[in-house]
């Protein structure tokens, strides 16, 4: 009984898998996909990546994925669900409900001429896969019979299974930018530099510290929400923009005296310095902050956002690779706060 997270090993991407388990059976809840390795690599995709590993418990367990939720179209989020997509006994047998703002969605929102260049497409490139070479997503989605949410946007709240989601991002707004033709892979981390800031001291930081907001209309788009379930909140924020989640936590009531209790928050872009700022973190109060990057690319997570975070609250900053951790503080740093920064295990269990 209760509820896990596992906060998936997706390289510099985002992947998490949410089970709840209850008097009236097992949920499972996937967030996103991390880039295509998440799924398999290697030559001929021979190895299986965490995403694979974890869909392949859930096969030998006979449980499936009650929802999955694609965030946004930036690759280390939704290129490891189009692999399990494509190939035979993966997504396309295991998914019951999906949400994505696919821009078919978008325009059919907006009563815009349909951008027919942003449709995604299927490889199907396994001899033995039913996917045929260039099955739209959104036929295959179709032609399986997986339940389509329609958009997902701010002031919907929705009730899937035992969790209730309170959507913050996107708002009319942001899905309005994506109406146009979708460049082939959006660089999530354009705004990030290719360069990290760890030279630097947090008292460095904490002295000169100033907010710029990410200027992304892709991350613009993610889906945001609080999650309930068991008397339980957790926020997963994606990769979407600060100012829309503070704007719309202020709109729920939440403020410096009155903040969002939490038993975790899932920061927004891996860390980066552009979408997490202090006005944010002094609306929520959590006990573990959590990012998800291998540190690989666009120099995150930034160290400025690990300041920031250590100055707002006592709550730990839990990292799905450790290897990420060390370089962070400098040395006369670590007896201080080392202690609040920790790899996460294999799960969280609340």
């Amino acid at each position: 009984m209760g509820i896990s997270v596992r906060t998936l090993q997706a390289n510099h991407g985002d992947c998490i898998l949410v089970t709840h388990e209850g008097p009236d059976g097992v949920f499972n809840l996937l967030i996103d996909g991390g880039n295509g390795p998440t799924f398999k690599h290697g030559p001929r995709g021979r190895y299986p990546g965490a995403l694979r590993r974890a869909l392949d418990e859930l096969k030998g367990k006979g449980q499936q994925i009650d929802l999955a939720i694609l965030t946004h179209i930036d690759d280390d989020h939704i290129d490891g669900l189009l692999r399990a997509f494509e190939t035979p006994g993966y997504l396309g047998e295991m998914v019951k409900s999906i949400w994505f703002n696919s821009s078919r969605l978008i325009t059919n929102h907006f009563n815009a001429p349909e951008i027919s260049a942003n449709n995604i497409f299927l490889r199907g490139d396994s001899p033995q896969t039913s996917v045929q070479q260039g099955k739209d997503l959104e036929a295959l989605l179709q032609e399986i019979g997986c339940e389509r949410q329609p958009v997902v946007m701010v002031g919907q709240t929705l009730v899937k299974g035992p969790f209730t989601f309170t959507i913050l991002s996107p708002d009319t707004d942001k899905l309005q930018k994506l109406l146009h033709k979708w460049p082939v892979e959006a660089d999530s981390g354009q705004t990030s530099g290719h360069s990290n800031d760890y030279s630097l001291s947090l008292d460095e930081i904490w002295a000169k510290d100033s907010f710029k907001a990410d200027p992304s209309d892709y991350n613009g788009s993610s889906i945001a929400f609080i999650l309930e379930a068991d008397g339980k909140a957790m926020l997963f924020l994606g990769d979407s923009h600060d100012e829309i989640i503070v704007r719309n936590l202020r709109l729920l009531g939440f403020n410096k005296a009155n903040r969002l209790e939490l038993e975790f928050v899932k920061i927004s872009h891996h860390g980066s310095q552009y979408n997490t700022s202090p006005e944010f973190l002094s609306l929520v109060n959590s006990s573990r902050y959590i990012i998800s990057t291998n540190g690989s690319k666009h120099g995150l997570p930034n160290k400025r956002t690990i300041a920031r975070i250590l100055a707002s609250s006592t709550g730990k900053i839990c990292f799905n690779y450790e290897r990420v951790i060390a370089p962070l503080l400098l040395e006369h740093e670590v007896d201080a706060y080392s202690s609040r920064l920790e790899a996460l295990g294999e799960e969280i269990r609340l």
